[in-house]
């Protein structure tokens, strides 16, 4: 991949009507109805552009370092129709986030316990009216996501790709955002148009970026720089920067056998940089928790990157600590 054919890339899109605000029918009703609801945790939606990029490998991953890390977390599973959390954490649930949807039942009431101490709530699968839903069934998942303080201290979300309206319900509604890319033009690009159109719909947010599947920390680091300045060149937002995992074949065989890699190959180089990703998310959380700006996190310089992160990264080769 040569620098000038991605910069056409992100330039082509920062510039096209793709990912620019659109009709927003009905999502003012799920925000505003999300809003009047307390308690509320930290709500994280885990996104990406397209798919294939990791994101739910990712999610599952996140969840696990939290969970473990001592907070009372749920995970939910709101690539609806195309549900599959509970394969990589290796569970079998009986409820799902449509009895939510359906009956009014609450996170709690549907959400399953998984490993270590994990609560899923689990999305269904193989239902294609699930993936067009009227935004005002959506809006009783999203109220169910901002009340869940009560049992939860972080809501975890794992949204479908891209920009339809089953995902932008839940972007444009919570204010913090994780972007899921690779190196490949095609995830960043797509990544960019959601960028875009989280931008451009909910001001509020803060956009976090993780970049999976890095050849190096140097790659991770690059990607990022590439689609942060497009960001602030094009949008006027800065991007954070969460980290980079590696591209390492254990992650395949840790699906296969439906048990994240940080719990059955923890010394793999993915799961120390999974470590680093959810060690940079927790800072994120914190400073949520407390009711910091949702602006730079504390200790980033200008590109979004903590100062001397660049050198320490690079510096160590392909590993991460």
């Amino acid at each position: 991949m040569t620098r000038r054919r991605l910069g056409r890339g992100l330039h082509d899109i920062a510039g096209s009507p793709f990912g620019a605000p659109g009709p927003s029918s009905g999502l003012s009703l799920v925000r505003d109805g999300a809003r009047s609801v307390l308690p509320r945790p930290v709500v994280v939606c885990v996104t990406s552009g397209k798919g294939g990029t990791g994101k739910s490998v990712l999610t599952s991953n996140l969840a696990v370092h939290l969970a473990a890390s001592g907070l009372r977390i749920i995970a939910v599973d709101a690539d609806l129709g195309l549900a599959n959390l509970h394969l990589l954490l290796g569970m079998q649930p009986q409820r799902t986030v449509m009895d939510v949807i359906e009956t009014g039942a609450t996170l709690d009431d549907v959400a399953e316990t998984g490993p270590v101490g994990v609560r899923l709530a689990a999305g269904g699968s193989g239902r294609p009216d699930m993936a067009d839903l009227h935004p005002g069934r959506l809006g009783r998942l999203v109220a169910a996501m901002d009340s869940a303080g009560g049992s939860a201290e972080v809501v975890l979300v794992d949204t479908g790709a891209g920009i339809g309206r089953a995902t932008t319900s839940f972007l444009y509604a919570f204010e913090d955002i994780l972007i899921v890319t690779t190196p490949d033009l095609t995830a960043m690009t797509d990544g960019y148009a959601v960028i875009k159109n989280v931008a451009h719909n909910n001001r509020a947010a803060r956009i976090l970026v993780v970049v999976n599947r890095a050849g190096s920390a140097l790659e991770g680091l690059e990607v990022f720089g590439k689609i942060e300045r497009v960001s602030r060149r094009f949008l006027g937002r800065p991007l954070f920067y969460l980290g980079h995992v590696l591209n390492d074949a254990r992650v395949g065989a840790s699906v296969a056998s439906r048990i994240p890699i940080l719990l059955n190959q923890p010394a793999a180089p993915a799961s120390a940089c999974l470590r680093g990703v959810g060690r940079a998310l927790l800072l994120a959380i914190d400073q949520r928790r407390v009711g910091a700006d949702p602006g730079p996190m504390e200790g980033t310089g200008p590109d979004g990157v903590a100062p001397g992160e660049t050198r320490r990264r690079t510096d160590r080769g392909p590993e991460c600590a």
